[in-house]
């Protein structure tokens, strides 16, 4: 452009931009609003998923979750740094439920009792068969193999006290 025109085009480029950034600045502290709005909804989510905790019902505790999870996702965007804070608090009470649903299923699971049961009904011979040893070895007069017998019969009793807690610990 000549040198006459450059002053006109620059104060009308100026314009253009000052029109231009004061609408983005409008269009940022509008969604500024939105997210701190969004921000609050969620911290209250937050709050109500972390009174589920520690976790009893583990039913009600799952639904309830997902319905608050569920809201939570209809929410939206928050600020970008308060993001991590709000965001971790709900993965905390995710985990928790994780943890309650794999905790349940050891408890439950079926083939693990059934290992369990095996294990245990296994030792509970081991332990009767070494008893009737130690009583035969005592009967004949050799105290040296009955003693020996008595310490791994000892060894083999606990083995069977953990089985049997274990055992417990489904339910049997």
């Amino acid at each position: 452009a000549q040198r006459e025109h450059e002053d006109d085009l620059w104060n009308r480029f100026r314009g253009a931009q000052d029109i231009f950034f004061a609408a983005r600045s409008s269009v940022f502290a509008e969604r500024d609003v939105e997210q701190a709005e969004n921000l609050k909804l969620k911290e209250a989510l937050a709050g109500e998923a972390e009174k589920l905790l520690p976790i009893g019902d583990l039913k009600g505790a799952r639904a309830a979750f997902r319905s608050i999870n569920e809201r939570w996702e209809a929410i939206g965007h928050v600020p970008r740094d308060a993001r991590p804070r709000v965001e971790g608090r709900m993965q905390a009470v995710e985990r928790a439920l994780q943890d309650a649903e794999e905790s349940e299923w050891r408890r439950t699971n079926p083939e693990a009792r059934a290992r369990a049961e095996g294990l245990t009904g296994q030792l509970q011979a081991a332990v009767d068969k070494l008893r009737g040893q130690v009583e035969q070895a005592r009967i004949q007069g050799n105290h040296a193999k009955a003693d020996k017998l008595e310490r791994e019969l000892e060894g083999r009793q606990a083995l069977l006290d953990q089985a049997l807690n274990g055992l417990r610990e489904f339910g049997g």
